[in-house]
């Protein structure tokens, strides 16, 4: 007995996932796309840099320095890499761009326009990133070794992170452009 496929025709289409509510995106990518994940990296690069001084500690002016120096690249890096990214995201139906007079929160202070925008974005970093490493330092016991001020970094980067890519996403959406 011999078994027979019947032909069904072509397969059927795959619908298309229904596009994320802005909420939802902007909350995931700012958490773990650009909050953790470049925590992780910033640590990793910091051990890089640092692993043939294991002994090295390091005291406020080593830790206000390297923070602000990430700060400055991170909110560059972060939003000349994001907003390529974002805008695709939003051109893909990936999520649903809300309306901009909607925004609200710190949405507003974000420019229209690219360059004063990548300013803002770099700015906003630095401060958050200085801010929360001033604070969490005065808690510590300084000097930190190696392994310490690679933890605070990557802590610290996470939240820098964050908010640079929250800025970032703001601009894409208040800018309403789609191509990069």
């Amino acid at each position: 007995m011999a078994k027979t496929m019947a032909s069904s025709g072509p397969a059927a289409p795959v619908p298309a996932r229904p596009a994320k509510p802005f909420n939802s995106y902007l909350l995931n990518k700012c958490l773990i796309g650009y909050g953790v994940i470049n925590g992780i990296i910033n640590a990793v690069i910091f051990y890089l840099l640092h692993m043939g001084e294991p002994a090295a500690l390091f005291g406020e002016a080593d830790i206000f320095h390297d923070f602000a120096l990430t700060g400055v690249l991170l909110g560059i890096l972060l939003f000349v890499i994001v907003v390529p990214l974002t805008r695709m995201d939003l051109r893909k139906g990936v999520f649903a761009g809300p309306n901009v007079a909607n925004l609200g929160g710190a949405a507003s202070l974000v420019p229209a326009s690219y360059a004063p925008a990548l300013l803002v974005t770099t700015v906003v970093a630095t401060v958050a990133i200085m801010g929360v490493g001033a604070f969490t330092a005065t808690l510590l016991s300084l000097p930190l070794s190696m392994t310490g001020m690679m933890l605070l970094k990557g802590v610290v980067c996470a939240v820098g992170g964050g908010v640079a890519g929250y800025f970032t996403i703001c601009y894409v959406v208040r800018s309403g452009k789609t191509e990069a």
